[in-house]
């Protein structure tokens, strides 16, 4: 069976076919580092980071990007207010969000592009949209021409902003061609960070960053763009125009994916109101295991609800699989009906999860099998554990002592930080050591390499 995702572009559910076999190009979009990352980052980059997972597990070769906005108003205005450069404020919290990334176990991005790396690239792609009579000049910068592209809103079905919108960074100017125009590219101001270009002194708005990057890695066409829902307009809708009118080839991606919206203690988040919830206040209020199968325990498209009856159904819900873990006998020779169980309960999940990554209808399996398996006379032997190691190369949410996949998935991640520091990418290094302490495994470094241990278990 292949998989069928829900494409935001078409509105339906389609047939996954990337342009290259067997190889997935994925960009989600990362954070903007001018405060902590909080609870709705964890769900939508938890939810892609099990879709890298599957994919991979599927047979695709995938090479996930992400995204960090380093240069943005809401990073200079976070610098004005405490009185520290932007430069410090955009390294303080991009360290902070690899860490809470990988505390969470979400370690399968394979680049992090900041967004001040990529100046020559943005600048480039804003001389083209000028060239193609796609972008004017104001007295505060360049401005994208809606009237040029009159297929804006294709994604999103719409051309105006509503309330729901992230419009924090709508550019307003009264000379401005459309209500709409969007900034591209933002002429120096006082006290603000800047660069010397062809373009003038200055610096990119949000929406130029992220295409121009996505065409670095991936060219002007790639297969996957995800984010969380609230970003479709008019970040995303603004991205499919700048590329497309740059590079006259569309689609800017084939299949476009979004992650619902999270709800705390029965509110939408919001810093104005209070309500808002770091992942490292989450984390201290419960582990990363529950947080995590929390978030997997939901379709990726549905909205949720985070709170102390939620967290505590997902950890009783872990901890039902782990304790038919603890049940296993490895050394038992399963019947053949033993093993058709297992495998059949495999199948089914793979069928759920090819289906639009339906985690909770997987899980649900899952659970049916426990309790059939449970009801046996027959104990559970290496089929039910290859079957638990499996999902848990997936989700990543079961603490399952002694186990193959624990110790392999440990070996992994202590190999991965070593090629992290003979790189010199410290942070991400350590963003590695906190994931694993997390999980109560201690690191020895050495010259003649790095040792581990388990020490407790969370």
């Amino acid at each position: 069976m292949s998989i069928k995702v829900h494409n935001t572009l078409t509105s339906q559910t389609e047939e996954f076919r990337p342009e290259r076999e067997a190889e997935v190009r994925m960009f989600v979009c990362g954070p903007t580092v001018y405060g902590p990352s909080h609870v709705g980052h964890a769900k939508t980059y938890t939810q892609f980071d099990f879709i890298a997972r599957y994919l991979e597990a599927s047979g695709y070769k995938v090479t996930y990007l992400q995204n960090i906005t380093d240069v943005d108003d809401k990073i200079i205005r976070r610098s004005a207010e405490q009185g520290v450069p932007p430069e410090e404020i955009a390294a303080l919290f991009e360290k902070q969000y690899l860490e809470d990334m990988a505390a969470l176990g979400n370690t399968r991005v394979d680049v992090h592009a900041r967004a001040h790396d990529h100046i020559d690239a943005i600048v480039d792609q804003i001389k083209r949209l000028i060239e193609r009579g796609h972008a004017y000049q104001l007295d505060d910068g360049w401005y994208f021409d809606l009237a040029s592209f009159p297929a804006y809103g294709k994604l999103s079905g719409r051309t105006d902003l509503r309330p729901e919108d992230s419009v924090s960074r709508i550019d307003d100017n009264s000379k401005k061609r459309n209500p709409g125009d969007f900034a591209l590219w933002k002429g120096r101001k006082d006290g603000e960070p800047f660069w010397e270009t062809d373009l003038g002194q200055g610096r990119p708005g949000w929406h130029i960053e992220d295409t121009a990057i996505t065409e670095t890695f991936f060219g002007p066409s790639y297969d996957l763009h995800g984010g969380a829902v609230d970003l479709i307009f008019p970040h995303h809708e603004a991205e499919v125009a700048q590329m497309e009118a740059a590079s006259g080839i569309e689609p800017l991606a084939r299949y476009w994916m979004h992650t619902g919206l999270l709800r705390v203690d029965g509110e939408k988040m919001s810093k104005s109101t209070g309500n808002f919830l770091t992942i490292r206040d989450a984390l201290a209020r419960t582990d990363f295991r529950t947080l995590r199968h929390a978030f997997l325990s939901q379709h990726y498209r549905s909205s949720m609800e985070l709170n102390d009856s939620t967290l505590e159904q997902a950890r009783g819900a872990r901890r039902r699989i782990e304790n038919f873990a603890r049940t296993i006998d490895p050394a038992h020779t399963d019947s053949p009906a033993n093993a058709a169980r297992a495998t059949d309960a495999w199948k089914e999940m793979r069928e759920r999860l090819d289906d639009d990554f339906d985690t909770p209808g997987a899980l649900a399996v899952l659970f049916q099998y426990i309790r059939e398996q449970n009801r046996m006379e027959e104990p559970a032997g290496p089929a039910a554990l290859r079957l638990i190691e499996d999902v848990n190369n997936l989700f990543g949410t079961f603490d399952i002592p002694g186990s193959a996949q624990s110790d392999a998935a440990v070996d992994e991640l202590v190999k991965e930080r070593d090629r992290l520091r003979a790189a010199k990418k410290f942070a991400e290094a350590d963003a590695i050591r906190e994931q694993l302490t997390q999980q109560g495994v201690v690191l020895e470094d050495s010259p003649e390499g790095t040792r581990w241990w388990k020490e407790t278990t969370s």
